[in-house]
């Protein structure tokens, strides 16, 4: 059975909660599973991640051969080459030009990477409001979280793919966020009750709920507007990287 999405959301949860070392010891040990098992496109998701992190912690060497064993298994995720701090610090090493120059991404993998990446802002955005949203909520409503489909087109890469589940993992750890703060703030509640705490009256409860049901509402609207949408035509014939302006990001 290939590794899968259980697997790696265990091992990339470090990640994103900022701690990178820790991260970066549990990819390490995921993947021996990952070369035993596959999947192909998922063993490089995991070199290009460990590619990163040995950049961000100053590791440029190690980072080079995770980099070098991603592009030869397939991983063509140039936003992530040309944004990611870890590889900005590869690009100190003199292999590094080589192993770039050896990218390859079509138009339309490229339009679905850029929407991925800004779908992972947006979602990170919404969390930030949500948590904000909830500070003092006195109803006993639990909070809902909608997020966009993933694409299902065929990608030309591994890119897309091992992109796919980056968001997937965010779009699961934003759930269990949310999840866990609402039963905090709902089993406060119900202990301030029980002690004869601070109450609120009935019509504030309800205001509370309301206003709760109408932003669930927003973010469901706003889910569904940022929904994937491929341009029709867009070229599926990989191109080098290297030959792409910056701002195709």
């Amino acid at each position: 059975m290939e590794v899968g999405f259980n697997e790696l959301y265990a091992a990339c949860q470090p990640i994103v909660y900022g701690d990178m070392a820790r991260g970066r010891q549990a990819l390490t040990a995921l993947l021996p599973e990952a070369w035993r098992r596959g999947p192909r496109w998922g063993l490089a998701m995991i070199h290009a991640m460990l590619a990163d992190l040995h950049g961000r912690l100053g590791d440029v060497p190690g980072g080079i051969e995770h980099f070098r064993a991603a592009v030869d298994l397939g991983w063509n995720d140039c936003l992530s080459i040309w944004s990611d701090p870890g590889f900005a610090s590869l690009a100190r090493s003199p292999h590094f030009a080589d192993i770039y120059g050896r990218v390859w991404i079509s138009p339309a993998d490229l339009e679905e990477l850029g929407w991925l990446r800004a779908e992972a802002t947006a979602i990170s955005q919404e969390l930030s409001w949500i948590a904000a949203e909830n500070v003092g909520r006195p109803d006993h409503g639990t909070t809902d979280v909608f997020h966009c489909p993933l694409p299902t087109r065929t990608p030309d890469g591994a890119g897309v793919l091992g992109a796919r589940m980056s968001l997937a993992i965010l779009q699961r750890v934003g759930l269990d966020l949310v999840a866990s703060s609402d039963i905090s703030r709902i089993s406060g509640l119900i202990a301030s009750d029980a002690i004869g705490g601070p109450s609120y009256s009935p019509w504030e409860v309800w205001r509370s709920a309301g206003l709760a049901d109408s932003r669930a509402a927003a973010r469901r609207a706003s889910a569904q507007a940022r929904a994937f949408r491929p341009t029709q035509g867009l070229s599926t014939v990989p191109v080098p990287a290297s030959t792409l302006p910056r701002s195709s990001r």
